[in-house]
């Protein structure tokens, strides 16, 4: 009798009271949806990055042992010899590129140090390849690029011991995503597997639409108790007199809602706050004056405040490009 009572309460308590059941914990691939579900993530459709007919050996594949952990975790490793063509998976705007690298050692202390370039697509996802050779980039930043495209050549800059291309898809986050391969197993919906060798089938573009650089949703602060009222820019560009509108709804406890920012070579952040309205309302211009925000690569982030414009910390923060 008392085991019945016991289940009967819980029964009362799930279907009279408006209790529900904590949000479950999202495993690996999974994001928690708005509902508070788990769903898969979807994988995104790109070409192997490489000459159409080109026949490439996946050395180290999604959630390989040696190093794609963590925000890595979708990464694909493909082996490749010296000066191998690496083409543009998907279509899309160069959004950075570095080829002065001369350096390579198989020991994370160089993993700074690896040549690439990251497109961007558009919509908040960027495709990256690394390890490319010393002046080996053939595509500058703000290139409108079509897929198949040459992008640069293989190599062995970075943390690397030995000639690979080191390929993955980025969010706004920067943590990789998983990523289909057209050409690969559809009974595996695209997945490839180490050790495996895949035919590309990544045909040269002769034309392509224009791309626009990605912009921050209304929802990219929402971790951070912020939804703005419109998107936010990743560029900042003369032609838009170097600044952005920064207006929205805060719904936490602070009085305040600060933009922090810093170069990604700086560890010195700085801070600018504007006073909420009772209804947690704000808006501010923010400014990126050359004299302060040169040209260069610089985290954001957007939080609430105090009058000082200090904030708790946070993990990570988005990138943003000043020219």
């Amino acid at each position: 009798m008392k085991k019945l009572a016991i289940v009967g309460m819980s029964l009362f308590l799930a279907c009279c009271s408006g209790w529900q059941p904590p949000s479950p914990i999202c495993m690996a691939g999974a994001q928690l949806d708005r509902n508070g579900q788990c769903q898969p993530q979807r994988a995104v459709e790109h070409h192997f990055p490489f000459r159409a007919g080109h026949e490439a050996r996946v050395t180290q594949g999604f959630y390989g042992f040696d190093t794609h952990r963590e925000d890595l975790a979708f990464a694909v490793d493909f082996a490749c010899e010296e000066g191998t063509p690496i083409t543009a998976s998907r279509s899309g705007v160069v959004w950075s590129v570095r080829s002065d690298s001369n350096i390579s050692c198989p020991d994370p202390e160089c993993v700074d140090d690896a040549n690439y370039v990251i497109i961007d697509h558009g919509d908040g996802t960027y495709s990256s390849y690394f390890h490319l050779q010393h002046k080996g980039v053939v595509v500058e930043p703000g290139d409108q690029i079509c897929r198949g495209q040459l992008l640069g050549l293989c190599g062995d800059t970075g943390y690397a011991s030995g000639p690979h291309l080191h390929f993955a898809v980025l969010s706004a986050q920067w943590s990789t995503i998983p990523v289909a391969f057209a050409g690969a197993d559809d009974d595996l919906s695209g997945i490839v597997l180490p050790r495996q060798r895949y035919e590309s089938q990544n045909e040269r573009q002769a034309t392509c639409d224009d791309t626009d650089y990605s912009r921050l949703s209304e929802d990219a602060f929402a971790h951070r108790g912020i939804l703005l009222g419109e998107s936010l820019p990743l560029v900042v560009e003369e032609e838009g007199e170097r600044r952005m509108l920064v207006e929205g709804k805060y719904f936490g406890e602070e009085s305040y809602v600060a933009i922090h920012r810093r170069r990604t070579d700086n560890a010195q952040w700085l801070e600018q706050c504007v006073e909420v309205d009772e209804d947690g309302e704000f808006s501010f211009q923010v400014d990126w004056p050359e004299q302060i925000f040169d040209t260069g690569y610089y985290f954001l982030m957007l939080t609430g405040s105090d009058e000082h414009c200090s904030a708790p910390g946070w993990a990570w923060a988005y990138r943003v490009r000043v020219h």
